[in-house]
């Protein structure tokens, strides 16, 4: 039976809840079709859709050793942006910034995840967390994710220290399980 899954940095719950406070104050003022259930953020290194058990079997000891090469390291939430056009965005997320560690972790979990046989997306890596899909607001202004991040932004700092694999229910909520935990070293 084929699974659908993807590889993520998995973010502890104090900051999943402070970031759950930003989009019930956002709730407010602004309309989504979906927020995503607060246990569902999380920091996406690979998506790799329908994965066979053989893959799996493959994919799990490369995770293994390519996560323990890697130090915990520390990343900051630091603004908002949509993806999409700005008067009607598909995705509303916040993202961390630049950190040289999290792009060559997600470089080094790519390439683990090929060598699975997993097809990869080929667009350039960006890192967000999904906080809500489909803006339903009714004005015709651009959304403005420096003006929304002054508004109810606040900055988050945390320790990157697992590596997760997902499994998605889509019928479920939350939908994202834990299938496997890698720990970065300490």
């Amino acid at each position: 039976m084929e699974r659908h899954l993807f590889v993520a940095l998995q973010l502890q719950a104090d900051v999943k809840s402070t970031l759950d406070q930003m989009c019930q104050e956002i709730k407010k003022e602004h309309s989504f079709k979906t927020w995503v259930h607060p246990d569902d953020y999380h920091i996406t290194l690979a998506f790799l859709g329908k994965a066979a058990r053989d893959q799996l079997m493959i994919l799990n000891p490369l995770l293994q050793e390519t996560v323990q090469k890697y130090e915990a390291f520390a990343l900051n939430i630091n603004h908002f942006g949509f993806f999409g056009n700005k008067e009607n965005p598909r995705i509303f997320w916040t993202g961390v910034e630049e950190q040289v560690k999290l792009y060559n972790l997600q470089k080094q979990v790519a390439f683990a995840c090929r060598q699975a046989d997993f097809t990869l997306e080929k667009r350039s890596y960006s890192p967000h967390i999904t906080l809500a899909r489909k803006h339903l607001d009714s004005s015709a202004l651009p959304v403005d994710s420096e003006k929304w991040w002054d508004i109810y932004g606040r900055e988050i700092q945390f320790l990157a220290e697992n590596v997760v694999l997902y499994e998605t229910h889509f019928e479920k909520q939350p939908k994202y399980q834990i299938v496997q935990s890698f720990s970065l070293t300490r």
